[in-house]
């Protein structure tokens, strides 16, 4: 007969608090975000509204990056610094009006990844950056969703920082209709392999029979 090795309960617990840990520091330092958004309430098609505007001109220079596009079509109008950058887009705030209008399916999941970046701002009144996302439907103008003052369904703020990297905040996400995820870095999914790998060591080592 087998007798089964003790382990501390104590050390499992930090084993998972450190894997937990090493999650959360990849989520907020993380530059870059997956948007979906949950259509199936609407039918058809219609036009998903995208911005990238400062809060006042002239500010830092910063972009937002989308790409990893799902459920869009293949009409879309852009106004301002947007440009095309391989399947996604590039969006620039060196003007007060960034913007790209695009064709979307309802019915389903409409999502895509957006990577932020900027030039360091020292300045105690730092100018941040708003990525805005509207739903319209077929017409263009009418707007769909639980939306805020602005008429936006998600508003995420970018802010530059003294040094390094700036940083990403939801100002506003629909209930029911946006989420916001973070996308972790090499780095993190590293650390959560690391962790993963530790728990699973532990609980072999429960596991074992005794010598």
């Amino acid at each position: 007969m087998f007798a089964t090795k003790t382990f501390p309960v104590t050390t499992m617990r930090r084993a998972l608090l450190a894997l937990a840990l090493a999650a959360g520091a990849g989520l907020a330092s993380a530059q870059t975000l997956h948007v979906e958004l949950d259509t199936s309430g609407f039918t058809g098609g219609g036009w998903l509204d995208l911005q990238f505007n400062p809060a006042s001109v002239p500010a830092v220079a910063a972009s937002a990056l989308i790409d990893n596009l799902a459920g869009f079509g293949a009409d879309f109008v852009t106004a301002g610094e947007v440009s095309a950058a391989g399947a996604g887009f590039l969006f620039g705030n060196g003007s007060d009006y960034n913007d790209l209008f695009h064709a979307i399916a309802f019915g389903g999941k409409v999502s895509f990844d957006v990577t932020f970046g900027g030039l360091p701002d020292p300045s105690p009144a730092a100018i941040a950056s708003k990525f805005s996302v509207a739903l319209y439907g077929a017409d263009g103008l009418t707007q769909l969703g639980n939306v805020d003052p602005d008429g936006n369904v998600l508003a995420l703020n970018w802010t530059p920082a003294a040094s390094g990297a700036g940083s990403v905040g939801v100002g506003y996400a629909a209930a029911g209709l946006a989420a916001v995820s973070a996308v972790p870095e090499p780095s993190t999914w590293l650390m959560l392999g690391a962790g993963l790998a530790l728990v699973g060591g532990i609980a072999r080592r429960r596991a074992a029979p005794a010598a």
